[in-house]
């Protein structure tokens, strides 16, 4: 059984350790400032201070926010923790389809053939990602997307509750859809649309997006292994 420390205590952190008992995982503690000094369901929260002199042991990283999350896996990985995903037992992945590291991936959450999952994506539970979807860096998919045939979701992209989208349809990088849209046409990088049909609600919030390669275990960084 893996010892298994997961950085975020809120809902996601909470999925990701049903996830991990249901495995042969044991989580030892939840980092998260925030929440430090409390108890989920008799696993103590720590400072993400304490929590990282730990060091080289196992790590799953369940942030909302993107960019946190994986500014969270770099910092993880650097102090020597090796970064696991969490995939549900009960989630459908055809043997085709290309998964990156590390993900989250939830109950009934189903993944066809030939789709390509980004690094660092969330996909929640029920979520459909149908044939030859490919999914980039950090996309987030609530619970009950639903995505046909064909479709491109760019990095940093967000799809709310419920919200679907039609065949060979393209949703921009750090585009944001609304829960409960239906998109039928394409969608710009870093904008937000809703409705149904969805249409232009506004301009997409900034979002400060991270360094996207791969971040450097300790042990080449010690060895002056560089990161370019």
């Amino acid at each position: 059984m893996r010892d298994v420390l997961i950085f975020g205590a809120g809902p996601l952190g909470r999925l990701a350790h049903d996830i991990l008992r249901q495995q042969d995982a044991r989580v030892i503690a939840f980092a998260d400032d925030e929440q430090a000094g409390a108890e989920i369901e008799g696993v103590p929260v720590v400072c993400v201070h304490e929590a990282v002199r730990r060091r080289n042991g196992h790590a799953v990283v369940a942030i909302e926010d993107a960019a946190t999350r994986i500014e969270f896996a770099h910092m993880a990985s650097r102090h020597g923790f090796e970064l696991l995903s969490a995939i549900h037992p009960l989630a459908s992945i055809a043997p085709s389809a290309r998964i990156g590291r590390p993900v989250l991936i939830g109950a009934r959450a189903t993944i066809c053939v030939h789709a390509e999952i980004g690094d660092h994506c969330v996909i929640s539970s029920g979520a459909i990602v149908e044939h030859d979807n490919t999914l980039g860096v950090g996309v987030f998919l609530a619970p009950a997307v639903r995505l046909a045939g064909g479709v491109t979701v760019e990095d940093f992209a967000r799809l709310g509750i419920g919200s679907c989208v039609i065949p060979y349809r393209r949703i921009g990088r750090l585009a944001v859809v609304a829960p409960g849209s239906v998109v039928i046409r394409d969608v710009y990088p870093m904008t937000m649309v809703s409705g149904v049909p969805a249409r232009l609600t506004r301009r997409a919030e900034a979002r400060f997006v991270p360094d996207l390669r791969p971040a450097v275990p300790a042990a080449e960084l010690a060895a002056g292994a560089s990161t370019a």
